[in-house]
C-alpha cells in the first residue's frame, strides 16, 4: 500500500461505519476501504490491538474512537442521537489534550457485529498530518464518559519512524 493521504485518514473518520463496512462485508479486497483494520488506512484507535503499532512518518493518521448505539427494530436515529449527545471524549497525545471533532450520527452498516438489529454511530477524533505526529515514540490516551461515568479509558503506545 502506498502512502496514506489526508483523504484516506479523513475517510476513516467519516465513512468507517457506512461505506467502509459495506466494502469490507461485500468484497474480498479491503484496499481503499475507509473501514480500518489494525495498521491500515492511518487509523490509531485506543484499543490494545493498536498498542505498539509502528507508523510511517510520511503518512497522515487519524486518532479516533467510535460510539455505536443500537437495539432492535424499534431503535432509531433519534434514540442514537440522544445517547451519543451525552458522550464526551478526551484524547491526549503525549499528555497534551487534542482538539477533536465529532462526526454526524450515521447508520452503522454492520449491526450484527455487535448483536444488534439497528445501529447508528458517530466518531470522535482528529486527523493528524505528518508534521503533527513526529518521528519517535508517543502515547495516546482516550477517556470516554457518559454523563459523570467513565465508560472507557485506555492508553496505547505508537511509534513513528
Amino acid at each position: 500500500m502506498g502512502p496514506i493521504s489526508r483523504g484516506d485518514a479523513q475517510a476513516v473518520l467519516e465513512a468507517f461505519g457506512g461505506g467502509g463496512w459495506a466494502i469490507l462485508r461485500h468484497s474480498d479486497v479491503a484496499r481503499g476501504a475507509p473501514a480500518d483494520q489494525v495498521g491500515s488506512h492511518g487509523a490509531i484507535r485506543p484499543f490494545d490491538a493498536w498498542d505498539g503499532i509502528q507508523l510511517r512518518a510520511e503518512d497522515w493518521h487519524v486518532i479516533l474512537i467510535a460510539d455505536i448505539e443500537g437495539g432492535d427494530h424499534s431503535f432509531g436515529r433519534q434514540d442514537a442521537e440522544r445517547a451519543i449527545a451525552q458522550i464526551a471524549v478526551r484524547f491526549e497525545l503525549d499528555g497534551q489534550e487534542l482538539e477533536i471533532t465529532r462526526t454526524d450520527v450515521k447508520r452503522f452498516l454492520n449491526p450484527e457485529r455487535f448483536d444488534l438489529v439497528e445501529a447508528y454511530y458517530a466518531q470522535f477524533g482528529r486527523v493528524m498530518s505528518p508534521d503533527e505526529l513526529l518521528v519517535g515514540e508517543h502515547s495516546v490516551r482516550c477517556t470516554m464518559t457518559f454523563g459523570a461515568d467513565v465508560i472507557f479509558e485506555n492508553t496505547i503506545a505508537v511509534t513513528v519512524s
